[in-house]
């Protein structure tokens, strides 16, 4: 059987500060923006990076499944780039929180890599693969 993971849903506190953040931040190019009625509020927005889909919806809608959670909380996507220096600048610049890991580090496994949390504390690892073909994503 063969699978293959395309897209993530993200509920969100505030769907307009988060389609800037993944749009202006991390460079997602906004796809659609779906309210449920003409004229309502933003109900739905789909932004792509390459074949990867990352779907925002507003988490008020569904208050009473959050009751007890947090959002961002137990879930941790990767991001892959091909000079992560020169993304992790860009995001010191946009004003994006990188106060999970700090400057990017080299790991043993080959990868060049940093955290970041979007505004909800999704965290997101942004990574150059610098292990020759040894790693394959």
């Amino acid at each position: 059987m063969n699978a293959k993971v395309t897209s993530v849903f993200l509920y969100v506190s505030d769907i307009v500060r988060s389609r800037d953040f993944y749009h202006e931040v991390v460079g997602a190019g906004v796809v659609q923006e779906l309210a449920e009625y003409e004229g309502g509020p933003i109900a739905l927005v789909v932004l792509r990076f390459g074949s990867f889909t990352i779907m925002l919806h507003p988490q008020d809608a569904h208050d009473e499944e959050f009751r007890d959670q947090r959002l961002g909380l137990g879930i941790h996507l990767q991001i892959q780039v091909e000079d992560v220096d020169r993304f992790y600048q860009h995001c010191i610049e946009q004003g994006a929180i990188i106060g999970v890991s700090g400057e990017p580090v080299d790991q043993s496994w080959g990868w060049r890599e940093f955290a970041l949390r979007d505004p909800d504390g999704y965290v997101w690892s942004v990574y150059q693969d610098k292990s020759d073909g040894h790693w394959t994503s």
